[in-house]
């Protein structure tokens, strides 16, 4: 193994400058002999061959800070001055420094894509040369072959902050060979040729055409890698060209049939682009109005409508025509009346004749078309019902159709609706139990007790079981008195599936209820914790607490030992009887001391 040392690498001058700049501006000696001990402390330690990548990133970090603090401190002294006069040797000692512990990183530890993007970030905010650190990069992308990402990332930090275009085609072709099954690194290598393309003008086209031809060659019929490649040649900062041409016509060509290749061309639209089917050129209109976008996505839209082929085909269209409709009316600028006017109406028309048609499917168009039907309470409706005989699993439609009728107060028709969802959605109508819940408790007092026994015995739906069987007994409890609430636990106790929560719940009523450690209430609630620790003592630390506090302040103290050494056994993970032990410790603390007080004061 290569020896690294932090002194080694330095002159005592160098070390001097070290010295005296740190304890002058950035720390005290006190601190300065602080980090140098640390630093010979890992020296040691590398030295020995057994560092950790832990603490050399530690150490990175460390040295990072400092570096900072030295350029933020110079920057300062300079701007003070007026002068550029200002030693800055000090960074050119940290920046080494860091620099060799990455080496040394590199050279020791699998590195990932985090570490390589920290390294090379490192290098830009320091300046230094390329030529320097390029071979150190062409190490890592000769070398690491796990994750693709890093040749990404080697490639465009070598074309943007490099610009050495070579080398990152070279380390995207080297990516290529080791993953050539990551789509990604195709299109990074297109995106590559068109940011040459951009800075050379169309003396580099043909380079960048070839390369898109041979990624299109390469992946026939997949839409998804053409549309990667039309977002990275439409991306704003690029200029226009030819190439934009070939790739809309290919586009168009090649995947006329598919319906996702018209939703791009329909935003590409949308964007203020425009494409002349005739002449198979496009152009990017300059400040263009937001009504003609529309219109324009719109039309391609039509278009494809019309070519198509098959029923699936156009239903698949109309579903990616009425999302982009409900995205242009949700960013619409609502401030602009003309804008605002025409998106109402676009999304009417729209909306209106995919509804006639029986073309809407999706829920979510059918929410969207009720809500803009709001005003019209018995289209509302209609669009709703429609939409639950398309999709009747749909959560959202139900909720909706459910509050359609309770804030209008149709107490029976929600009702129904309540009861039909739950036959066919099962636990997945729950919100609309709480819903409900809400609703009686606010509005229908008659209606609280027929609810609470519908959603806790009823239903026989477990979800809804357990939700609102706690809610009962409290209801029970506070509306009315405490005997009333035992006598629905004791209905509610022996159903299946047990309640966790009701038991504690029950039990914090009667806590609340003691009145002069009454001895057959203490009676009572002992065996009702001993319900409760039988039944979920095996996952609940806090309900073992509570019996061993309950016992301490109420009941017989002597009986704590046997309720710990029971818990512990039925606990069933080792840490819940570990935190078990720590509570029944602080819990002996707290009450032997009371007892001392109290003694004291007899």
């Amino acid at each position: 193994m290569e020896t690294f040392t932090y002194s080694g690498a330095m002159s005592s001058e160098q070390l001097n400058v070290e010295k005296i700049f740190l304890t002058t501006y950035i720390m005290s000696f006190e601190k300065f002999k602080e980090l140098t001990n640390q630093r010979k402390l890992l020296n040691e330690i590398i030295l020995s061959g057994k560092a950790t990548e832990e603490q050399l990133a530690v150490q990175i970090n460390l040295e990072t800070i400092i570096l900072d603090s030295c350029k933020e401190k110079i920057e300062q002294a300079v701007k003070e001055t007026n002068t550029g006069d200002f030693n800055t040797e000090i960074i050119t000692i940290l920046s080494k420094r860091i620099n060799d512990v990455y080496m040394l990183l590199f050279k020791k530890f699998k590195y990932d894509i985090t570490l390589v993007s920290s390294y090379l970030e490192f290098c830009s905010k320091n300046k230094k040369p390329f030529s320097e650190y390029k071979i150190v990069l062409d190490d890592i992308m000769d070398t690491f072959h796990s994750d693709p990402e890093v040749y990404i990332t080697g490639a465009h930090h070598a074309l943007n902050e490099c610009n050495d275009i070579e080398s990152a085609r070279r380390y995207i072709a080297i990516g290529i060979k080791f993953h050539d099954d990551f789509k990604k690194l195709y299109v990074e290598e297109f995106w590559i040729e068109i940011q040459n393309l951009n800075k050379t003008g169309d003396i580099s086209i043909q380079t960048a055409l070839k390369k898109y031809n041979s990624i299109i060659q390469q992946f026939k019929n997949d839409i998804h890698i053409h549309i990667d490649l039309v977002d990275t040649i439409f991306n704003e900062k690029i200029k226009m060209s030819q190439l934009h041409c070939i790739i809309i016509r290919d586009m168009i060509d090649k995947q006329k049939e598919n319906e996702l290749m018209w939703q791009k061309l329909s935003k590409i639209h949308l964007n203020g682009y425009v494409y002349n089917y005739d002449t198979e050129i496009i152009q990017k209109v300059q400040d263009p109005n937001r009504i003609d976008c529309i219109k324009n996505c719109i039309c391609t839209y039509n278009k494809a409508l019309k070519e198509a082929k098959s029923i699936m085909n156009k239903r698949k269209l109309w579903e990616l025509f009425l999302d982009d409709v409900i995205e242009i009316y949700s960013s619409s600028d609502t401030d602009n009346q003309t804008n605002k006017v025409f998106i109402n109406k676009l999304a009417d028309q729209t909306f209106s004749q995919a509804y006639r048609s029986g073309i809407m499917k999706m829920p979510r168009h059918f929410i969207f078309w009720a809500d803009r039907n709001h005003y019209d309470k018995d289209r509302e409706l209609a669009v709703l019902k429609r939409g639950l005989t398309v999709s009747n699993n749909d959560v959202d439609l139900w909720s909706k159709l459910f509050k359609y009728y309770i804030n209008r107060d149709f107490l029976r028709n929600a009702m129904a609706v309540l009861f039909e969802s739950v036959s066919i959605i099962k636990e997945k109508s729950l919100p609309l139990w709480e819903i409900m819940e809400f609703y009686v408790l606010n509005t229908e007092e008659d209606m609280v007790e027929k609810f609470y026994r519908q959603a806790s015995i009823i239903v026989k739906i477990e979800e809804i079981n357990l939700r609102f069987r706690p809610e009962y007994l409290e209801w029970r409890v506070l509306t009315f008195d405490i005997e009333s609430g035992r006598q629905i636990f004791s209905i509610l106790k022996f159903l299946e599936p047990k309640c966790h929560d009701l038991y504690k719940r029950m039990l914090r009523f009667e806590t609340l209820n003691i009145i002069a450690n009454d001895e057959r209430h203490i009676k009572y609630m002992r065996k009702l914790y001993n319900e409760a620790c039988n039944k979920f003592g095996h996952m609940d630390v806090e309900l073992w607490y509570d019996c061993i506090r309950f016992e301490y302040m109420y009941g017989i103290p002597s009986l704590v030992d046997v309720i710990f050494a029971a818990g512990i056994n039925l606990l069933e993970k080792p840490s819940y009887k570990t935190k078990l032990t720590e509570m029944k410790t602080e819990l002996d603390v707290q009450f032997r001391l009371k007892r001392e007080v109290i003694h004291i004061e007899d």
